[in-house]
C-alpha cells in the first residue's frame, strides 16, 4: 500500500481530484450553486394551499363525499405526498387517504415541518378543523447516507471518478510522452525502408514503435498502433505444434533466451492471414535489466503459398509414381507369371534360374533343379475334359509350392512340365525332395476335382555337381531324366547321374540305387535333414529387383499360411562409396562380392543357425546396386531372432576383408521392416525398410539398425539390455541352481538330481528360464552358461560327498546347439576331473530337437560320454517325433516322458495308452524310464502299477535351493514312506487277486475305442 501511494501517477492523480473538490465547495460558499431545498419547500406550501382552498369549497358546497376522492388523487399525482387527512377540532377524521395515522405524529399545538403540513379549515371566521398532509423527506435531507440528489453525492462521485479519468488520462500522456519511447524522425524513416516489419515494446508489452511495413499488414496507421498492447492481435501459431507455441516477446520480457525464430499467423481487422517469421531481441539498460523488445516480422505468407502447393504437386507425384510402380508392378507380375497357376512363366524362369546358376558357380555352392511331369496328362484332357485338366495343373502348382522352401523358384516350363529351382542344393537333398513332391502328389485327395480323378507325376532331377555348364544344359539333363522316368513305370524319381548311365528310355528294368530312389515312408525325416544339412538357404547375389520381390511374396504366402514372419534388411554400406572414390569401380565390385560372401557365410555357420529354433535360418542376400545390400529372412517364429542376427553379423564384419593388397573395414547402418506388422506387399516392405534404414544413419556411431516399428525397436532394447544384465549375472554370480529329486517307485530313495538353474536378477527380480536362457543362445552365452552350471553342480556334488551323502548323481541340461560343438565331451570330462568327480555324477539330459540337426556331430559327442561312463537321458520323450530310429542310434540310458501326458493320465485313455507304450517300449531296450510332472498320489500309483522306474514333480518335491536340498537328502523318509507303503498297499491288493482298477479300467476303455 505504501508503494502504491509513493506512485507519482497515484499522487498527482489525488492531488488533481482534491482541487476539484476544492472548487466545488468553494462554489456552494458562493452561492454558485443552486439550492433545490428551498424550492422544494415552496413547492409543498404549494400543494397545501391549494389542496385545503379545495376541500374548503366543497365542504362549503355540501359535496363532503367527494372529499375522498379529491385526497386519494392529491396523493397518486404527487409522489412527494405520502397521505393526506382532513380532521375536525374534535379530532374526528372527516376524511384520510395513505394509511394516515401511521405517519402523522405532529401533536395538537405542534407547528408544521417540512415533512408534516397543518392548514386550518375555516367556516366563515369560525376555524372548524385542519388539513393533514404528510410529505416524504426531502432530498439531501436523511443525513450523510443520503446521496442521491444531493450535494454530498456530488462531491463523492466528483472525487471517485475525477481520481480514476486523471490516472487513465495521466498513464497514457505518460505513455505518450515517455522520452524512452520517442524514436528521432530520421530513425523512425530509415527503419520504414526496411522490408520486414518491425516492432518496439515497451517492458509491459506496449507497442511504442512501428514501422510502415507492419503497419500495412496491420492495416492501421502507425500512430495508432502506439500504445496498443502487441498481445491484442490476433496472433496463431504455425505448423505442427501450432498449438503450443509461446510468443516470442513474451519469453524475452520474461528475461530468456530465444532459442531461434518462430513462425506465426496473424489476421488483421481485414480478416487477411499473414505468416511471418518472427525473431525477437531485448532492449536492456545500463544495469541489464529488459527495458524493452524489438521484433521483426518477416513476411513468408507467399514462399508457405508457393510451398503448400508443391507439397500438393509433390503428393499427387507421389500418388502418380505409386500408381505407375503398382501398374508396372503388376505388368511385370503378368510379364512374369503364368496366367492360369501364378508360378513363373517359361520366360522368367529362365532368366532367374540363369542368374543364380552363374552366382552358384562363381560361388562353387550346389545348385539342382527338378523338372516334373503329370503322367497321363492328355488322357486325364480326353477323359474329362480341358477344365479339369486346368484344374489338375493348378492343383500340381499348389503341391509343389506346399513342398517347397522359402527361396525355391517355381514356374510351369510348359503344358504340364514343371521346372522347381532349388538354390544351394546338392543331388542328395534334391533327389528328397522331389520325393516328398511325388509322394504329396499320389496321396492328394483329388474327389473335389472328379470324384474318378487319380494322379501321379514324374521327376527328373539334375544338379550342377554333375557338370552342366549353364542354365539351359542342366534343364536339359533335368528333362532327360524326367524323360526316363516317364519311359520306366512313371511315377518315379529319377536323377541325371543314374539316367545317363542308363542312357536310354527303353530299358525294361530299372537297378536299384540308394541314392536316388527314396522310400517315400522316409522321405519326410530325409527332407528335414536335408534342410539343414544341405541347403537351408536363399542366395541371390546380383539377381534382379523383380527375383528379390518374388523372394519376399514367396515369403509372405509361406508366413501366411505358417502363420510364421518374414524380415527385410537394406543395409547402407558406407564402405562401398569409400572405396569406388579411392580406388575405383573394379575393386569396389570386388568388395560388394566378398561382403555377399562373409554375409552368406555368417547366416550359414553353426553359430547363426543355431539362434533358430527350426534349426534352419532361410534367407536371401542380394545387392540392390550401389551401397545397398538386401537381406530377407523367412519362416520366423518372433522377431527378435533379427536383433541375434545382426549382432552376429556386426560382430563377423568387426574383421577386416581384404581387396587388392588393402585391409578394409567396413560399416553398415541397417533398416528392418517386418511382415505382417510393418506391409502386406514386397514393395511396401522394401519402402518401410528403407524408411528404417535411413532413420539409423542418422544415428551415432557404427554399426546402427532401426525397426520401422517402434514397439519392435523398444523389444530390440530391451533384448539387449537383458543379455547386458545376463554377461554381468554370470561374472558376479547372479545366477544359482536349484536341484529336484527323481525318485525310485521301488525303493523310495532318491536316485538322482536334476539341476534346473534360476536367475534372480536385482531389479526385475526372479527372470524365468524360457525368457533368459533363449536370451543366452541369441547373445552366444549359452557355452558360458552350460559351463556355470556343470561348474556349480560339479561343486555342489564334491560338497554332498565330504558331508556324506556319497555320490549323489545329478542330470544337468544341455543346449542344442552345444551339443554339436566336437569338444564338448572333453570339456565335460575336463570339469569332473578338475573336481575329482567319477563319470557317473553327472548325468546329461538332451532334447529331441539335438538330433534334427548335425545328426553325426551330436553322436559323435554322446557315444564318447557314454563309452566314458556317462549316462544320457532323452528329455519330453513323447512331444517330438519321438523316433525310434534315436534310441536305436544314440546311446540313451533314461527317456523321461513328458509332463503334458502325466497331467491327464487318469482321464485320458490315449494319454494313459502312450504312457504304457513308452514304459514297456524302454523296458524292452533295457532304457530306464522317468515320469515327470507327478504332483497327485493317483498319477503315483498309476505309474507304479505300469512298473514305471522313477517319478519327479511337486507330490514328492519342488526344485529347490541347495540348503533346502540338504534338508530333503538327511529327512527323506517321508518320500520312502509316501512311495513304499503304497507299492506295498497295491501288491496286497494284487496278491488278493484284486485287479489295479485305475490303470485297467482305463487301458481296457482304450482298447474298447480301438476296437470299436
Amino acid at each position: 500500500m505504501k508503494r502504491f501511494f509513493k506512485s507519482p501517477l497515484i499522487r498527482i492523480s489525488f492531488s488533481l481530484t482534491l482541487l476539484t473538490v476544492s472548487i466545488l465547495l468553494v462554489a456552494d460558499v458562493l452561492g454558485l450553486i443552486p439550492d433545490t431545498r428551498h424550492a422544494q419547500i415552496e413547492s409543498r406550501k404549494l400543494v397545501a394551499e391549494s389542496l385545503a382552498i379545495q376541500v374548503s369549497n366543497e365542504i362549503s358546497n355540501g359535496r363532503v363525499k367527494t372529499i375522498d376522492q379529491i385526497l386519494q388523487s392529491v396523493v397518486d399525482r404527487n409522489d412527494i405526498v405520502s397521505s393526506i387527512a382532513v380532521r375536525k377540532n374534535n379530532s374526528e377524521l372527516l376524511a384520510e387517504f395513505g394509511d394516515h395515522e401511521q405517519h402523522w405524529s405532529l401533536k395538537t399545538g405542534d407547528k408544521s415541518t417540512t415533512t408534516q403540513v397543518l392548514v386550518p379549515l375555516f367556516k366563515g371566521q369560525l376555524r372548524w378543523g385542519n388539513v393533514e398532509i404528510v410529505f416524504a423527506d426531502l432530498h439531501g435531507a436523511g443525513g450523510l447516507l443520503s446521496l442521491k440528489n444531493s450535494y454530498l453525492g456530488i462531491v463523492l462521485f466528483v472525487s471517485l471518478g475525477g481520481f480514476l479519468v486523471y490516472l487513465l488520462f495521466l498513464k497514457r500522456a505518460l505513455r505518450e510522452l515517455n522520452p524512452d519511447a520517442v524514436i528521432p524522425e530520421r530513425v523512425s524513416r530509415a527503419l520504414d525502408t526496411l522490408s520486414e516489419g518491425l516492432l518496439i515494446l515497451d517492458d509491459r508489452g506496449f507497442i511504442v514503435f512501428a514501422n510502415s511495413t507492419f503497419s500495412e499488414k496491420i492495416r492501421l496507421n502507425p500512430n495508432e498502433l502506439l500504445g496498443k498492447a502487441v498481445a491484442d492481435f490476433q496472433w496463431e501459431g504455425h505448423g505442427p505444434e501450432s498449438e503450443e507455441f509461446e510468443r516470442p516477446w513474451v519469453t524475452v520480457l520474461a528475461g530468456e533466451v530465444l532459442p531461434g525464430s518462430v513462425t506465426m499467423k496473424l489476421k488483421n481487422g481485414l480478416d487477411e492471414v499473414f505468416i511471418f517469421t518472427v525473431n525477437a531481441s531485448p532492449i536492456s539498460a545500463t544495469e541489464g535489466k529488459v527495458r524493452g523488445v524489438l521484433i521483426t516480422f518477416d513476411d513468408i505468407t507467399e514462399v508457405e503459398a508457393k510451398n503448400e502447393a508443391l507439397n500438393r504437386a509433390l503428393k499427387e507425384l507421389e500418388n502418380s509414381q505409386s500408381e505407375i510402380s503398382r501398374q508396372n508392378q503388376e505388368l511385370q507380375w503378368l510379364a512374369s507369371r503364368d496366367p492360369l497357376t501364378g508360378a513363373l512363366n517359361r520366360r522368367s524362369l529362365t532368366h532367374h534360374m540363369g542368374l543364380l546358376f552363374d552366382e552358384a558357380r562363381r560361388e562353387g555352392s550346389e545348385f539342382s533343379c527338378i523338372m516334373v511331369d503329370i503322367d497321363h496328362f492328355k488322357l486325364v484332357n480326353d477323359r474329362y475334359g480341358h477344365p479339369v485338366g486346368d484344374e489338375v495343373i493348378k492343383l500340381l502348382t499348389h503341391i509343389l509350392t506346399e513342398c517347397s522352401r522359402s527361396g525355391d523358384l517355381i514356374g510351369r516350363f510348359g503344358g504340364e512340365e514343371f521346372v522347381v529351382v532349388l538354390p544351394e542344393t546338392g543331388i542328395k537333398a534334391a533327389v528328397q525332395i522331389a520325393e516328398q513332391m511325388r509322394s504329396a502328389v499320389e496321396a492328394w485327395d483329388t474327389s473335389e476335382i472328379h470324384s474318378e480323378l487319380q494322379i501321379t507325376s514324374s521327376f527328373g532331377v539334375a544338379a550342377l555337381s554333375n557338370g552342366a555348364s549353364s542354365a539351359t544344359d542342366l534343364l536339359a539333363q533335368a528333362d532327360k531324366a524326367l524323360y526316363v522316368a516317364k519311359g520306366n513305370g512313371r511315377n518315379r524319381v529319377i536323377c541325371w547321374s543314374w539316367a545317363k548311365v542308363v542312357g536310354s528310355a527303353n530299358s525294361a528294368t530299372l537297378p536299384p540305387h540308394e541314392d536316388l530312389l527314396i522310400d517315400s515312408g522316409t522321405a519326410l525325416e530325409l527332407t528335414a535333414k536335408a534342410g539343414a544339412g544341405e541347403g537351408g538357404t536363399s542366395p541371390s547375389a546380383h539377381s534382379s529387383i523383380a527375383l528379390l520381390q518374388d523372394r519376399i511374396d514367396q515369403g509372405i504366402n509361406r508366413a501366411r499360411r505358417d502363420g510364421s514372419q518374414i524380415a527385410v534388411l537394406l543395409m547402407h554400406v558406407d564402405t562401398l562409396e569409400r572405396v569406388k572414390d579411392s580406388l575405383g569401380f573394379a575393386a569396389t565390385d570386388k568388395l560388394a562380392d566378398q561382403v555377399l560372401i562373409r554375409l552368406k557365410q555368417t547366416l550359414r555357420s553353426t553359430d547363426t543357425v543355431s539362434l533358430y529354433s527350426q534349426g534352419e535360418l532361410f534367407f536371401t542376400v542380394s545387392r540392390l546396386g550401389g551401397n545397398e545390400i538386401a537381406l530377407v529372412l523367412t519362416d520366423l517364429q518372433r522377431p527378435e531372432i533379427v536383433t541375434s542376427v545382426l549382432k552376429r553379423i556386426f560382430l563377423e564384419f568387426e574383421q577386416p576383408i581384404t581387396v587388392e593388397s588393402n585391409e578394409i573395414y567396413l560399416n553398415m547402418d541397417v533398416g528392418i521392416s517386418l511382415f505382417p506388422q510393418d506391409g502386406d506387399g514386397a514393395e511396401s516392405l522394401l519402402r518401410n525398410a528403407s524408411g528404417a534404414m535411413r532413420s539409423s544413419r542418422k544415428a551415432h556411431g557404427s554399426n546402427n539398425f532401426r525397426f520401422y516399428a517402434e514397439e519392435i525397436n523398444q523389444l530390440a532394447t530391451k533384448q539387449i539390455q537383458l543379455e547386458a544384465d545376463l554377461h554381468r549375472a554370470l561374472k558376479q554370480d547372479e545366477l544359482t541352481v536349484y536341484y529336484q529329486p527323481k525318485i525310485d517307485l521301488i525303493t523310495g530313495k532318491i536316485r538322482s538330481m536334476e539341476a534346473l538353474v534360476r536367475w534372480h536378477h536385482p531389479l526385475k527380480g526372479l527372470i524365468p528360464p524360457d525368457e533368459f536362457i533363449p536370451a543366452a543362445e541369441q547373445a552366444g552365452l549359452i557355452k558360458m552358461l552350460d559351463r556355470w552350471v556343470i561348474r556349480a553342480v560339479c561343486r555342489q556334488i564334491r560338497f554332498w560327498q565330504k558331508a556324506g551323502f556319497g555320490t549323489m548323481p545329478v542330470a544337468v541340461n544341455i543346449s542344442p546347439s552345444e551339443l554339436r560343438s566336437p569338444d564338448l565331451a572333453e570339456q565335460i570330462l575336463a570339469i569332473l576331473e578338475e573336481f575329482v568327480l567319477p563319470v557317473r555324477a553327472l548325468e546329461l539330459e538332451i532334447t529331441e530337437t539335438a538330433f534334427m540337426h548335425s545328426m553325426d556331430d551330436v553322436e559323435v559327442v554322446l557315444k564318447k560320454l557314454s563309452s566314458a561312463g556317462m549316462k544320457i537321458s532323452l528329455d519330453d520323450f513323447g512331444i517330438g517325433y519321438s523316433s525310434l530310429n534315436y534310441l536305436k542310434r544314440f546311446p540313451i540310458s533314461m527317456v523321461k516322458i513328458d509332463r503334458s501326458f502325466i497331467a491327464d493320465i487318469l482321464h485320458d485313455a490315449n494319454d494313459a495308452a502312450i504312457v504304457s507304450a513308452i514304459i514297456a517300449m524302454g523296458h524292452s531296450l533295457d532304457i530306464r524310464v522317468v515320469a515327470e510332472g507327478v504332483e497327485t498320489e493317483e498319477q503315483l500309483r498309476f505309474l507304479q502299477d505300469l512298473h514305471c522306474d522313477e517319478v519327479q514333480g511337486y507330490l514328492l518335491s519342488r526344485p529347490v535351493p541347495k540348503e533346502a536340498m540338504d534338508a530333503l537328502m538327511a529327512q527323506s523318509s517321508s518320500i520312502r514312506r509316501l512311495v513304499v507303503d503304497n507299492d506295498a498297499r497295491h501288491r496286497n491288493l494284487a496278491d488278493g487277486h484284486t485287479a489295479a482298477s485305475g490303470m485297467i479300467g482305463v487301458l481296457n476303455n482304450h482298447s474298447e475305442k480301438s476296437v470299436s
